[in-house]
């Protein structure tokens, strides 16, 4: 590089740095930057109940330690559907009876008394105010949402 050469590269660098400095313009600004806070969906519920089924309604095992509907009630077993609706009775989670629990007579261990179905649902949509819950085709029972707070208790006699 020659001495003409290096004289110039410095004086042209200068040169457009102070262009953009110029006072007869109006002063550069910045585009607008949009910091828009995403819109937060309401975090799901987490449903959570029993399903009792009281005697004669049910048969139990002593030896599983597990029991079941009968009968006419026949339908009430591990995996029966569990459905939650919004107010318009639009189906909106669906989950399952856990295992069938004897709960035994505290006075005599050999006798069961009722059968208790544990069931959770996930991921259910929060902000619909009021919820049907429905076992197996056996009727919806309507919980407001601050209910769903807690373990719901639902049951057949």
């Amino acid at each position: 590089m020659t001495r003409a050469h290096r004289l110039l590269l410095p004086a042209a660098l200068l040169a457009a740095a102070l262009a953009g400095c110029s006072s007869d313009t109006e002063p550069a600004t910045a585009a607008p930057t949009t910091s828009a806070t995403p819109s937060r969906a309401p975090l799901p519920l987490l449903v959570r109940g029993t399903f009792t089924l009281e005697l004669p309604n049910f048969v139990w095992s002593e030896s599983t330690h597990t029991c079941a509907g009968s009968e006419s009630h026949d339908d009430i077993q591990v995996g029966t559907q569990v459905i939650v609706t919004d107010p318009a009775g639009v189906n909106i989670a669906v989950g399952n009876l856990g295992e069938g629990q004897p709960v035994t007579d505290p006075n005599d261990s050999t006798r069961a008394t009722s059968c208790l179905f544990l069931f959770d649902i996930a991921n259910v949509p929060s902000g619909k105010g009021i919820y049907g819950i429905e076992v197996s085709n056996r009727g919806k029972v309507q919980f407001k949402e601050t209910d769903l707070r807690d373990r719901v208790a639902l049951g057949l006699t």
